[in-house]
């Protein structure tokens, strides 16, 4: 399978990808450092209320979403660039068919296209609601 797309179409979409991959890394470096200064604020403090606590608490889970988050559209960004590498980027990984060039564009880390993208969506929302 090769990929649909013209090397101009392919050198962009890397950039796109390359440029979108430093800033996620970026951002979880800064999260990285909020967390550490976090901790270290926390251990200077010498008296704190349950409020302190919960509030303290509420931060680390939003920081860890939202560092979870980060690392996971990383490896999206790392899986489209190596099926631009290896010539299958901008081919469903579903049906095999070619995604559409909007498609691309909008989120070049599209794997799917809208077709398959949505079936696996309801696929998940379906597992999820059955393990509640």
């Amino acid at each position: 399978m090769t990929s649909p797309l013209n090397s101009f179409q392919v050198d962009a979409i890397k950039s796109e990808l390359l440029t979108l991959l430093k800033h996620l890394r970026e951002d979880v470096g800064h999260e990285l450092q909020d967390q550490e200064g976090e901790r270290v604020h926390e251990a200077m403090k010498e008296a704190h209320d349950r409020g302190d606590e919960a509030s303290a608490e509420l931060d680390a889970t939003i920081n860890i979403t939202n560092m979870s988050r980060h690392l996971g559209e990383i490896k999206e960004c790392q899986d489209a660039l190596q099926r631009l590498m290896n010539g299958s980027y901008g081919l469903c990984l579903g049906c095999g068919e070619e995604i559409e060039l909007n498609r691309l564009k909008a989120n070049p880390v599209s794997a799917r296209c809208l077709s398959c993208q949505s079936k696996e969506e309801r696929v998940h929302r379906e597992g999820h609601r059955a393990s509640l």
